[in-house]
């Protein structure tokens, strides 16, 4: 697992104050929590009409705790090492920006804990089993952003617990944490998995505030939620996108993907999400792909590098996914550049982060829907590794049929050697099916 997962700690789930109440909601009295005290009659409320609205039951109780801002942002970072080293952070960092996701430099861990903590008003952690409220959330951040509604009500809070107390729902009904495990590797497929939870809780969360839920309901959500990215980049500009990016999808596409679920078959329908969960960022985009025209997710073995690098140590490995393919082309291209839509052409990608010394190197494998596409692929990251590194930083990039091979890192510098035998040893597997990677019968005639 890379650090393109920080965006949310793998185990507190994000708090829907940053990103959801924003849209609705302004200078409402934050009554579930006066100072360290929890108003225990309107928080029993809460817990009772979430599980109405949602159709689900808890299986035990929730526990409601009040932490200051400092102990929430302490429960945070413990829980972000828990699954990274200081080292793994670092290295993940400078892979990063070798790749053109994040500008070069940047702490990571500082980052991804300066958004959480200015956003913070409270989360359910799944660790502990409890429903943390913080204290003076309301007062941070975006919460002071948006429009004044239903202001007879403490909506703010209302929709904060019944949004979080939807994540306990999933946790004790689905056993999201096993399904967060077998992504450990994958972080997109970990992306997609919290665009469901998150889609579920904000459209739960704001079917309780107003009262009902319909799909009059969902399409009003999907439709505000738009305006995530301007607030965002308004109450903490500077976020690198490559983390703001990813932690807005979780709601705005999560939102839109699990409407589409719940149109089709209600709330049962949004539950067989858990059984047979999305596993990739694309198709959280294309939700066709995943509704419709159903196909097992391709997924890349990426080996043969092992004898060449010997003395390189493998220090992660992950996979991107569309999402952040597009952040980086946007980045460093533009975000009207034509060349952004190649990332809708994704299918699968793996990377392979090698470290030695204080060395990093990236060994990068994408594949895309056709040869052309893959084509042109490498031709435009190839000219925007040559702006984005120059000569400083080797780099070199080899297709064959629908693959694209990348190399960032001293492993350029025998690149001849390299490619041919990760080439040779990899394979894209499919449907419990792994096939090699062959070089396509017309570059072959050449």
């Amino acid at each position: 697992m890379t650090s393109r997962a920080i965006y949310f700690t793998r185990r507190l789930w994000w708090p829907i104050c940053a990103v959801i109440a924003l849209v609705f909601f302004w200078g409402c009295a934050y009554s579930l929590v006066n100072g360290d005290r929890i108003n225990s009659q309107q928080a029993g409320k809460i817990e009772t009409g979430i599980q109405v609205v949602r159709q689900l039951r808890f299986k035990q109780p929730v526990p409601l705790v009040v932490k200051s801002p400092d102990q929430a942002e302490a429960m945070m970072e413990a829980d972000m090492m828990r699954d990274y080293t200081d080292n793994q952070l670092k290295v993940d960092a400078v892979a990063g920006a070798l790749t053109g996701l994040f500008p070069a430099g940047i702490d990571l861990k500082a980052a991804s804990l300066k958004l959480l903590k200015s956003q913070v008003a409270g989360f359910y952690d799944p660790h502990g089993k409890e429903m943390v409220l913080v204290e003076g959330g309301a007062d941070v951040g975006l919460w002071n952003s948006a429009a004044q509604f239903m202001i007879q009500r403490d909506v703010v809070g209302e929709m904060l617990l019944a949004h979080e107390l939807t994540h306990a729902l999933q946790d004790q009904n689905f056993d999201l944490e096993s399904s967060l495990d077998k992504a450990r590797d994958d972080d997109d497929r970990a992306l997609a998995l919290k665009s469901v939870a998150e889609g579920d809780a904000t459209i739960a969360g704001f079917a309780y505030a107003v009262g009902r839920m319909d799909n009059g309901i969902a399409d009003t959500l999907v439709d505000s939620l738009k305006n995530l990215p301007q607030a965002l980049a308004a109450e903490a500009p500077g976020t690198p996108e490559g983390l703001s990016v990813p932690l807005l999808f979780q709601y705005s596409e999560g939102v839109r993907f699990v409407a589409e679920a719940y149109r089709r078959g209600g709330w049962l329908g949004v539950d067989a999400l858990y059984r047979n969960p999305p596993q990739s960022s694309h198709q959280i985009l294309h939700p066709a792909l995943y509704f419709d025209s159903p196909a097992p997710q391709p997924r890349i073995e990426l080996a043969g590098y092992d004898r060449i690098m010997s003395g390189w140590k493998k220090a992660d490995d992950d996979t991107y996914g569309e999402l952040l393919l597009r952040v980086i082309l946007e980045r460093n291209l533009g975000k009207q550049s034509g060349e952004v839509g190649l990332a809708s052409r994704w299918t699968a990608d793996r990377m392979i982060i090698l470290q030695q010394s204080g060395s990093v190197n990236v060994i990068w494998m994408l594949a895309f829907s056709d040869e052309q596409t893959a084509g042109h692929f490498a031709v435009t990251y190839q000219a925007l590794l040559d702006r984005l590194l120059g000569a400083s930083t080797p780099h070199r990039i080899d297709t064959r049929s629908k693959a694209v091979l990348v190399v960032i890192g001293p492993g350029a510098n025998y690149f001849d050697t390299l490619a041919p035998a990760i080439w040779n040893a990899s394979a894209i597997e499919s449907g419990g099916v792994a096939a090699r990677i062959k070089t396509s019968a017309a570059a072959a005639a050449q």
